[in-house]
């Protein structure tokens, strides 16, 4: 399209005009595609590149159209330029409308412009346009039975009634709750609610401009036959007639949700109250964590920190050990730890058997543990047995005190 303004400016054309020329071809639902003298697409409009995508510049148009022809001769002998001709598209039985236009001096020194129109829309709304005047004229006769049963079954009272606030008609439910008389028919809706109500609903009447049914958002208070207040909700909107204009009325019960809204709020308020509670709860926690580390910074210094300091100065390598193992069991104290797995195994064997590991250990053999523990030496192989079993040591290829040492320096 660009190209086509700019030889409507070569030949000192108002630039006003080009710009109105390429809004009102860019403003077409219609598909405009500009093609120079061979046929090759130069630009489209907005239209013709949302229907057929934006590489069809450049494409000759006889391919795009999907036509027979295979060149410029061709298509031009079969849809003449300044006629309007019919080109099928698809399986489904679709078309296009075709019209080349020349283009020609001053606007232009050679191409055309193509109006292509697509047929599809037109011949699915003339389909549609039939069955749905079959569909009207049927449910023309079916709506004031519609209607009727809509309006008669509705479980709130609804309302008819004319500019001036008169009842037209009203529903059961609304005769069952407000029919003072015979009937609500002809008498005035603002009776049926309370004094203040009244001047809310005469004032919906005159600024109630929709056409769909709008809540309004104040609560009303409607007066029962029996002289009972109810807080209702009203919903109106304006129906416009051939022989007038009617709102249609409908009032909705709000007791129990106002019941329900109370209960919300007691609820709620018990809710706050549980969440002061579990606030306290989580100062006091929080009151437990400090106090729990504290007492384990406590700890350390008291404790591990001054073993830790002797253990570093001290020359003998067995009370390094020793001091390291203290320091290890209390570390495990403070963290809630349960030890390694020796240590677990350890837990299983008695007093006796745990001091007979520390003399086995050191080096001692069976007699001279026999001798210190006071114990025959047959004893003490008992005990070794029972060691070895309960550490889980099989055969003969481990040796208890290899074990025990290994264990020791880990």
């Amino acid at each position: 399209m660009s190209k086509i303004v700019g030889n409507l400016q070569d030949h000192d054309k108002p630039e006003s005009t080009s710009g109105q020329i390429s809004e009102v071809v860019e403003s077409f639902s219609d598909f405009i595609l500009f093609t120079d003298g061979n046929g090759k697409i130069c630009s489209a409009n907005p239209a013709a590149i949302e229907f057929f995508g934006s590489a069809i510049e450049e494409e000759y148009i006889w391919t795009l159209l999907g036509g027979e022809a295979t060149n410029r001769e061709a298509f031009l002998a079969a849809y003449p330029a300044e006629r309007v001709h019919e080109i099928p598209y698809g399986d489904s039985g679709g078309s296009y409308s075709l019209r080349l236009i020349t283009l020609r001096e001053p606007y232009c020194s050679e191409g055309y412009v193509a109006v292509i129109t697509n047929n599809a829309p037109f011949v699915e709304l003339h389909e549609t346009y039939e069955e749905r005047i079959e569909d009207n004229i049927a449910a023309l006769d079916d709506s004031v039975s519609l209607f009727n049963a809509l309006f008669e079954a509705a479980q709130d009272p609804t309302f008819l009634a004319d500019a001036s606030c008169r009842i037209l008609t009203s529903n059961p439910a609304a005769e069952r709750v407000f029919g003072r008389h015979s009937t609500l028919s002809g008498n005035s809706c603002l009776s049926i609610f309370s004094a203040e109500s009244s001047k809310a609903v005469r004032d919906h009447f005159e600024t109630c401009t929709t056409d769909i049914p709008v809540p309004f958002d104040e609560l009303l208070s409607a007066v029962s036959s029996s002289g009972q207040e109810i807080p209702v909700e009203l919903t109106m909107h304006k129906v416009r007639l051939q022989s007038g204009t009617v709102f249609h009325l409908g009032l909705r019960d709000m007791t129990d949700i106002q019941r329900l809204e109370t209960g919300l709020e007691e609820t709620r308020e018990q809710v706050d109250g549980m969440n002061v509670a579990l606030r306290t709860v989580i100062e006091s926690v929080e009151e437990e964590k400090k106090d729990m580390h504290e007492d384990f910074a406590l700890q350390v210094r008291e404790q591990i920190l001054p073993a830790l300091e002797r253990m570093i100065k001290e020359p003998l390598p067995q009370m390094r050990k020793s001091f390291g193992r203290f320091i290890k069991e209390r570390l495990h104290a403070l963290s809630g730890e349960t030890g390694d797995q020796f240590e677990e195994l350890l837990l299983k064997l008695t007093p006796r058997e745990i001091e007979i590991c520390r003399y086995i250990e050191s080096g001692k053999s069976t007699e001279r543990i026999g001798e210190l523990l006071s114990i025959t030496a047959d004893t003490v192989r008992t005990h070794r047995k029972n060691i070895r079993r309960k550490l889980g040591l099989q055969g003969k290829s481990v040796s208890l005190i290899s074990y025990l040492k290994h264990q020791a320096n880990s």
